[in-house]
C-alpha cells in the first residue's frame, strides 16, 4: 500500500507537522481500507503540537480488482491545473497496474473514475456491493439527523427526538453505535460523552429504545444468573426472534442435555394445545439458531487457524498481518494461544518460538491502531526506570491532558487493586511526573 510523507500545516496552530498519508488503497492487500474510506478514516492525521485531528484533503486511489472499480479522490483543494491534476491520475493507475500480475491488468484502470468529493466515490463502492440509492439516501438521513440531536442543546433534544420518533428504528441505533466506536477509537471523549447522553435519552423516548433497552435487560438478567432454568425462562419470556437469539449467543455454554431435558418436560407438562405447539416451535427454532452460530463459528475458527499458520511460513509476516488486521479479534487470540498449549505440550521449540513471534508482532500491530494517548499509556506501563517515565512524557508533551491524566488516576487504581504491583507504581510515578510538567 504505497504511503508518502506530506506536510502539514495545522489549521487550528498554524504549526507544521509531517504526516504518513496512503495514494492506492488496495481492498485485496488491505480488506481494512474499504471500512476506512467509507467512514472518512483515509489519510486522519493529528497534529503533535496541539492534538488537533481530522481527515486531509489528499488525492488517492481506490482500487478493488475483484469488482474492477478504480476510483480516484481529487478534492478541488488540491489545487492542480487540470494538466496536473490528469498526471496525478494516470501516476496513480500506473501504480495500481503495475502491482498486479499481467494477467489482471485490464482496462477498467486506464480509466479510473473521479470524484471530487468523498460522499459521491463512497457512494459508488456502495452501489457496487448492491446498494441502492434509497439505501444511501436512508442512511444519510439517519446520518444528519444524529448530527442534529448531537448539536442539540439538552432542553431542544427531547422536542427533536418527538419530532422525528418514526425515523428512530434500530438501523437508526446502529448508526450512533457506530458513530460511538468509532469516536471511542480516536480517542474523542467529548464526542463520546455526548453520543452516550443522546443515547439514554433515545433508549428512554422511543418505542425502538424501549424495545432495545428492555432487551439489554433480559441479557443482563441472564447475566445475573447464568442458570438454566434462567435461561428456559428468558427463552420462553422473550418477544421477538432477534432477542432470542442475543439468549442463545449469551447463554450458549447452557445449552447441553440438561436444558434441552427441561425444555421436554416443559413442553410434556403443557396445559393446553396452543401453548405446547408454542414451545415445540421454541425449541425447533432454538436448535436451528445454536446449529447456524456454531457452524458460523467453526468457520472463523478455522479461518483464523489458517491465517496463523499463513503468518508462520510467510517471507513478509508483517505485510499479511496488516492487511489481515481486521481478523485479530478475540477467536484469533484463543487460537493462538491453544496452538501455542499444544506446542509446548509436543515439546515442539521451532514452532513455539514461531508462534510467539506472531504474538508480538500482532500486539505490536494493536498497540499501533489505538489512539495516542492509550498507546502512551501501554508504553509507562511497561517502562524500567524513572528515567523512561520522564523520557516518555518529555517526548509526548502534547498529550498531556486532564484526559490522559484520568486515565493515569483510574488505571493506577485498577492495577493497584488487581495486585499488578509493579505497573500500578509505573502508573502512579507517570502521574506524578505528568501533573509536575502540566502545572509548569
Amino acid at each position: 500500500m504505497p504511503t508518502m510523507l506530506a506536510r502539514i500545516t495545522c489549521p487550528n496552530c498554524k504549526q507544521q507537522f509531517q504526516a504518513e498519508v496512503e495514494q492506492i488503497l488496495d481492498v485485496r492487500a488491505d480488506p481494512s481500507a474499504k471500512f476506512r474510506v467509507l467512514n472518512g478514516l483515509v489519510n486522519f492525521a493529528r497534529c503533535p503540537h496541539c492534538g488537533m485531528q481530522g481527515a486531509l484533503d489528499i488525492p488517492f486511489l481506490y482500487h478493488d480488482p475483484d469488482k474492477e472499480l478504480a476510483l480516484v479522490y481529487m478534492p478541488m483543494s488540491a489545487g492542480r491545473s487540470d494538466a496536473e491534476r490528469q498526471r496525478a491520475i494516470g501516476q496513480f493507475a500506473n501504480a495500481a497496474m503495475n502491482s498486479l500480475p499481467p494477467e489482471e491488468r485490464k482496462a477498467y484502470l486506464l480509466q479510473p473514475q473521479v470524484f471530487i468529493t468523498l460522499d459521491g466515490l463512497a457512494n459508488k463502492i456502495l452501489e457496487a456491493d448492491g446498494v441502492t440509492p434509497e439505501m444511501i439516501e436512508a442512511q444519510k438521513g439517519r446520518s444528519q439527523l444524529l448530527e442534529r440531536m448531537l448539536d442539540a442543546s439538552d432542553e431542544a433534544l427531547d422536542g427533536l427526538i418527538a419530532e422525528n420518533e418514526a425515523q428512530v428504528d434500530e438501523d437508526f441505533f446502529r448508526t450512533l453505535d457506530l458513530n460511538l466506536e468509532l469516536a471511542q477509537s480516536a480517542g474523542q471523549l467529548a464526542v463520546v460523552q455526548r453520543l452516550l447522553a443522546v443515547r439514554d435519552r433515545l433508549l428512554e423516548l422511543t418505542a425502538a429504545g424501549r424495545r432495545i433497552r428492555a432487551r439489554q435487560k433480559m441479557l443482563d438478567r441472564l447475566r445475573a444468573d447464568p442458570t438454566r432454568s434462567n435461561f428456559l425462562n428468558l427463552l420462553i419470556e422473550a418477544p421477538d426472534q432477534e432477542t432470542r437469539e442475543l439468549l442463545v449467543i449469551v447463554g450458549r455454554p447452557l445449552m447441553d442435555y440438561i436444558f434441552f431435558q427441561s425444555l421436554t418436560s416443559r413442553i410434556e407438562r403443557a396445559e393446553d394445545e396452543e401453548e405446547r405447539e408454542r414451545l415445540l416451535a421454541l425449541r425447533g427454532e432454538i436448535l436451528s439458531i445454536r446449529e447456524r452460530l456454531d457452524q458460523e463459528v467453526a468457520e472463523v475458527y478455522e479461518d483464523r487457524a489458517a491465517l496463523i499458520r499463513g503468518l508462520i511460513v510467510s517471507s513478509d509476516p508483517e505485510k499479511l498481518a496488516r492487511s489481515r488486521f481486521a481478523e485479530m479479534d478475540e477467536a484469533f487470540f484463543e487460537v493462538l494461544q491453544m496452538m501455542l498449549h499444544q506446542a509446548q505440550t509436543d515439546n515442539d521449540l521451532e514452532l513455539e518460538s514461531r508462534l510467539r513471534e506472531v504474538w508480538e508482532l500482532v500486539m505490536r500491530l494493536l498497540e499501533e491502531s489505538l489512539p495516542p494517548e492509550l498507546q502512551l499509556f501501554g508504553q509507562l506501563t511497561r517502562a524500567s526506570s524513572e528515567r523512561e517515565v520522564e523520557r516518555l512524557l518529555r517526548e509526548h508533551r502534547s498529550l498531556l491532558t486532564d484526559g490522559l491524566l484520568e486515565l493515569l488516576e483510574a488505571g493506577e487504581k485498577d492495577m493497584r487493586q488487581d495486585g499488578r504491583l509493579q505497573i500500578a507504581d509505573n502508573l502512579a510515578l507517570a502521574l506524578r511526573k505528568a501533573r509536575e510538567m502540566v502545572r509548569g
